[in-house]
């Protein structure tokens, strides 16, 4: 019991949950302040109303030692997080995340010394009338910046909340009414605050002696209260500056030591390397790579689109921690699946991310698939490896799925960096899809790009794996362009998105071409043209496909770094026409 209670205090996810529960705290605190300002709209005395049920909440003993230890809680976990993050290359949102919860402290730090610290140590109690006309009539700067720290703070709150819910499947329904609330109400909070301060200004105008004894009663121009609060400001100010130095330090001194005690090595199955020293997260070697890799939490363990399948030094890996095999039990993994976020490897691993960078939930991802059911020219994509028997003969399972899933993380990924959709995996095959969002002619040229991209990684993947290949993997691709239906296919939850045609049998049949004409690529004359490519250096064959009326035109393309696809309009040279027979290739009904 003792062990699990300390695995459970040393997970990462607890000290994530207590952040969590923090925040949520404070942004609960930071939304009764915007409905308070909001009540400016009606008069400043409804704004006063409301700060007195306000102060009763927040001001109460279990409110106050709420707040502050849930601000104590958030900003300490918040340092540590710091500290312990292995990089700080992240996404634009985390980025801004992490800069505006930095930055909220020393904007408020005015608002607590003038405010909560005047009202305990002085018994003065500053009512919205007074507060309004200190800071939009005396002294603009700081009503200007209090509404700063507002809109700083409440974006970072919601920001958090965005990451926290954004895994959860239900909560593309209610996004959009969540963004609503997120941007009216600082909005209507913000115009409460105009309100009301022209009010009271107005007022104060047509009454003098209100005006004098309002500033009397608030102590506005008292140094005895002013003096204090000042330097109390000024000593925060050096203890935030000197704490997040601190910080920055240590973990600059922290690296420095991860360094000097050893590294290891994670491999990609594109081939990609990265060293970085042992204990680091495999999300943050990724990050310091550039390599993309899918985390819609951005690294928090709570959505495993960081999922990695270990194909290597599974043997070496530190066990999950409990919040991390709680994940892991949902996706009924296997036990060479670890999350990226979470997984510390101490020694040299090979990995494979699992989603792609642009992962979302299946139910994100099935109503994208309905909206786009319909009629579409698309590039169709076909490839299929040479001589697959030799490369698995004499090879243990395991080894085979390493070099297949080597393979195919290569080929997929190159095909969804030229703007494409891998489709279907097929033993040694692949069929992958152009154009289900962009125009016939750039669909075409991605799947060129796709084409002298994989060939590329792939003459890189044969000179890395020389020591385990009997000979190097060689490659068929068959492109073609046509009307097709998109829709999503299968059963249950096992659906896709894919395409039906008869494109794509041509496609598929381009691809068997390629054994009968030796060459690395068959694509149709029509993808070239419509892809405004220079065809004409390219021998041109006119065949017949079963179950088609008419001749087609398609080109041979011996190797895949001779595609140029970006180069003039296509000028055709004339096809020439082999007699049908045996020495002519054909296709045959499947």
């Amino acid at each position: 019991m003792r062990g699990i209670s300390s695995a459970i205090i040393g997970d990462q996810m607890t000290l994530r949950r207590l952040r969590l529960a923090g925040g949520l705290i404070m942004l609960s605190y930071l939304a009764a302040h915007l409905v308070m300002h909001a009540l400016g709209n009606i008069s400043w005395q409804a704004m006063e109303a409301g700060a007195r049920i306000h102060d009763f909440v927040w001001h109460s003993k279990i409110g106050t030692i709420a707040l502050y230890s849930a601000f104590a809680v958030h900003f300490s976990l918040a340092l540590w997080a710091l500290y312990a993050r292995d990089s700080l290359r992240m996404g634009a949102g985390e980025w801004a995340r992490l800069i505006l919860g930095f930055s909220i402290l020393p904007l408020l730090i005015h608002h607590f010394a003038a405010g909560r610290y005047v009202y305990s140590a002085f018994d003065v109690q500053r009512s919205y009338d007074v507060v309004l006309t200190v800071y939009f009539k005396f002294f603009p700067f700081w009503g200007w910046r209090q509404i700063a720290a507002l809109l700083v703070a409440w974006t970072h709150g919601c920001l958090g909340l965005h990451f926290w819910l954004r895994p959860r499947a239900w909560y593309g329904r209610v996004a959009p009414a969540l963004l609503a609330i997120a941007t009216l109400l600082p909005a209507v909070s913000l115009l409460g605050i105009w309100q009301g301060t022209r009010e009271v200004i107005a007022h104060g105008q047509a009454h003098p002696d209100w005006f004098r004894a309002l500033i009397q009663q608030g102590h506005l121009r008292d140094a005895a209260v002013n003096g204090p609060s000042w330097t109390l400001e000024v000593q925060l100010y050096w203890a935030f500056a000197i704490l997040v130095a601190l910080v920055l330090a240590a973990r600059f001194a922290r690296h420095l030591i991860q360094w000097r005690r050893g590294t290891i090595r994670i491999e990609y199955a594109d081939g990609k390397t990265v060293r970085v020293p042992k204990g680091w997260a495999v999300l943050d070697a990724s990050r310091l790579a550039g390599i993309s890799h899918a985390s819609i939490c951005g690294g928090r363990g709570r959505c495993t689109t960081c999922r990695v399948r270990v194909m290597r030094g599974v043997d070496l890996l530190p066990p999950p921690e409990p919040s991390e095999l709680q994940a892991l039990a949902r996706l009924q993994a296997g036990p060479n699946v670890r999350l990226g976020c979470q997984l510390r490897p101490h020694g040299d691993v090979s990995v494979l991310p699992l989603l792609p960078v642009g992962a979302v939930d299946d139910e994100t991802r099935r109503r994208a698939a309905q909206i786009r059911d319909a009629e579409r020219t698309v590039a169709i994509f076909f490839l299929d490896i040479r001589r697959s028997t030799s490369l698995v003969e004499r090879r243990l399972p395991y080894d085979v799925v390493f070099l297949l899933n080597h393979f195919f993380a290569a080929v997929a990924s190159a095909v969804v960096e030229s703007g494409g959709t891998p489709n279907q995996f097929l033993g040694d095959g692949m069929m992958a899809i152009f154009g289900t969002d962009t125009d016939p002619s750039e669909a075409c040229r991605q799947s060129l790009r796709a084409a002298k991209l994989i060939g590329e990684r792939l003459d890189a993947m044969n000179k890395r794996l020389a020591h385990e290949l009997n000979e190097p993997i060689s490659i068929g691709i068959g492109l073609h362009v046509g009307r097709v239906i998109l829709g999503e296919i299968g059963y249950r939850d096992h659906r896709s998105l894919t395409a039906v045609g008869d494109s794509v049998h041509v496609a598929a049949r381009l691809q068997d071409l390629t054994k009968d004409y030796k060459c690395a690529m068959v694509a149709s004359d029509r993808l070239l043209a419509t892809a405004a490519v220079d065809a004409s250096a390219l021998a041109a064959h006119e065949i017949r496909v079963r179950g088609r009326e008419g001749a087609l035109v398609i080109r041979i393309v011996e190797r895949l770094e001779d595609i140029a696809v970006d180069a003039a309009p296509i000028t055709a040279a004339p096809p020439h026409r082999p007699a049908w027979g045996a020495q002519s290739p054909s296709f045959s009904e499947t």
